[in-house]
């Protein structure tokens, strides 16, 4: 992701706690990378939309008004307790295209350098009106697993 709209260093983990995500909750697309991921397997992007679903996404927190919504993002869909995008021996297929959720978060990561990630992330994704009607056409997820408490505050 050379042309990523962000200056995020790319994650490089893959020890079995990082692998895990891809067997509970790959992580989410932002804005584009459906576009890349669908030129890396060579497939329009129609046809390969069938490998995606609509995650009911993060709650995320308003800081000042302490109100909290849900933020629905696109993640790869999961089949056989595993992402569509695994391999037999758990490697990544799209690993140069990663969903952003996978290559610039990883479970080793601080707070400090998680939360700005997810902030442009989320930001992002209410700000593309591409990605919301992407998603609306999807097929809700059905392995999603919620985490306690909201995913960011925003600031």
């Amino acid at each position: 992701m050379a042309d990523a709209p962000h200056d995020f260093k790319r994650t490089s983990c893959a020890c079995a706690d990082c692998v895990a995500c891809c067997h509970e909750q790959p992580g989410p697309l932002a804005p584009g990378d459906l576009e890349a991921i669908a030129a890396h397997l060579d497939r329009p992007v129609r046809d390969v939309l069938e490998l995606f679903w609509a995650s009911p996404g993060a709650l995320v927190r308003d800081l000042r008004t302490r109100k909290e919504r849900m933020i629905g993002t696109i993640t790869p869909r999961m089949r056989g307790g595993r992402c569509v995008f695994l391999d037999a021996d758990d490697r990544c297929a799209v690993h140069p295209v990663a969903p952003f959720g996978c290559a610039f978060v990883d479970t080793h990561m601080s707070m400090e350098e998680w939360h700005p990630r997810a902030q442009w992330l989320y930001a992002t994704i209410e700000q593309s009106d591409a990605y919301r009607s992407l998603r609306r056409m999807l097929q809700p997820a059905t392995s999603y697993r919620p985490r306690k408490g909201p995913a960011y505050d925003e600031s």
